[in-house]
């Protein structure tokens, strides 16, 4: 636990690097106007204006974007240091928030106050400070980053993603609160099924042949993992798949919504923020109302198992930093290189979560355990890999129409 709490101090690292990569953005050019299609890593879609690599917006024109070069080493390493952070950042969320899970039996609270303290590190960022003339555009005052106009018509629209958020987040806490953290994100590598199948029923949306024969291997992964796990609970895969439904759900509403005439353009990590905040506020009177009551009892049962209530107060605050904070790298990540490389980086970083966090809590694993969890994340990468080659086939396609 000490070990853990005294990794808290990087948070002023990263949060000093997250904001000079919102400071240098804007000081290198207007950032266009993004309308989410995806909530996730699947945000930007690529498409050829002419001979200039762009990112085309749903409600927009294609605006040029300028890319690396792969030669300069500045970008290799900015791109290197952003997804180190978001990989140490999102394991470590993964390793505290289960130790604060085994002292602290209060799952819905614990899903609540990780919403509400990364709403309150958002906000703190749109709060206007003394510039010294290092951004504002000469300002005096400037936040770190500016607010996001919004409308009641953008509230409305937003408040089912928000709940979809909120349902999700408070799936995935109590799959790991009666489970393993290994275990909770094997499961949640079954997203991608629940995903096709939202796609096809809501929206009328089909992918190709190899497309839907990647989850072949996530299905049959997921089982067989599931079959062989030591530490098996229905509590952890039960929530564990309405996590994934939640999420996949996220996706559909958000690319619906989205796309409705008249909604206001922002930034993918921007749309984030309000979401996130919206899903705290949803979820803090159930909460309160699940488990307020018993609140005062949970806290000094939790104190009663040897840790201080300084080290346990200080890990919560941490774990909910770190949960926004590895959402915004991932955004990041995203911007400074192809979206299939990110996706690839991100099946690497599930199966960092799982090897590190088996290591850590010496969890008991066998053999067929780890071979269906094989199975189920390669089977991820070959989904990923498919599903960009799919939207690539018809970028290519539609740019030759555009000829």
């Amino acid at each position: 636990a000490v070990s853990a709490m005294r990794a808290s101090s990087l948070l002023a690292f990263v949060a000093a690097a997250t904001c000079c990569g919102h400071l240098q953005a804007a000081a290198a050019y207007k950032r266009p106007h993004v309308a989410l299609d995806r909530p996730r890593s699947e945000l930007v879609s690529r498409s050829v204006v002419g001979s200039r690599p762009c990112h085309r917006f749903r409600g927009g024109k294609g605006a040029a974007v300028a890319v690396p070069s792969g030669s300069s080493l500045l970008n290799t390493l900015k791109a290197g240091v952003l997804f180190g952070l978001w990989y140490l950042f999102n394991i470590w969320y993964s390793l505290v928030a289960k130790m604060v899970l085994q002292w602290w039996k209060s799952p819905w609270l614990f899903a609540m106050l990780q919403l509400s303290i990364g709403s309150l590190w958002v906000v703190l960022q749109w709060v206007p400070l003394p510039t010294f003339g290092l951004w504002g555009s000469g300002k005096r005052f400037a936040p770190l980053r500016p607010a996001p106009s919004l409308t009641r018509a953008d509230l409305c629209r937003l408040a089912p993603i928000a709940a979809c958020l909120a349902a999700g987040h408070l799936a995935s806490t109590f799959a790991m609160f009666y489970g393993t953290v290994a275990f909770a994100n094997v499961v949640k590598t079954a997203e991608p099924i629940f995903t096709c199948f939202f796609s096809a029923a809501l929206l009328r949306q089909f992918f190709s042949l190899p497309v839907y024969a990647t989850l072949l291997p996530i299905m049959g992964g997921v089982a067989y993992a599931s079959a062989k796990e030591l530490q098996f609970s229905w509590i952890s895969l039960g929530t564990a798949m309405a996590s994934n439904v939640a999420f996949a759900l996220r996706a559909i509403l958000a690319k619906v919504s989205m796309g409705a005439t008249g909604s206001s353009a922002m930034s993918p990590a921007d749309l984030f923020a309000v979401v996130n905040m919206l899903g705290s506020a949803m979820l803090i009177p159930v909460a309160l109302l699940v488990e307020g009551r018993g609140a005062a009892d949970n806290w000094a049962s939790s104190l009663a198992k040897g840790v201080s209530q300084t080290q346990l107060v200080k890990l919560i605050v941490a774990t909910g930093v770190t949960y926004y904070l590895y959402n915004e790298l991932a955004f990041m990540c995203l911007g400074v290189v192809h979206p299939i490389t990110h996706a690839v980086a991100n099946t690497i970083k599930r199966v960092a979560v799982i090897a590190i966090s088996i290591l850590y809590f010496n969890n008991p694993v066998t053999r067929e355990g780890i071979l269906g969890s094989a199975i189920a994340v390669v089977g991820v990468l070959l989904y990923s890999l498919a599903l960009g080659q799919e939207k690539a086939k018809a970028t290519t396609k539609v740019a030759q129409a555009q000829k």
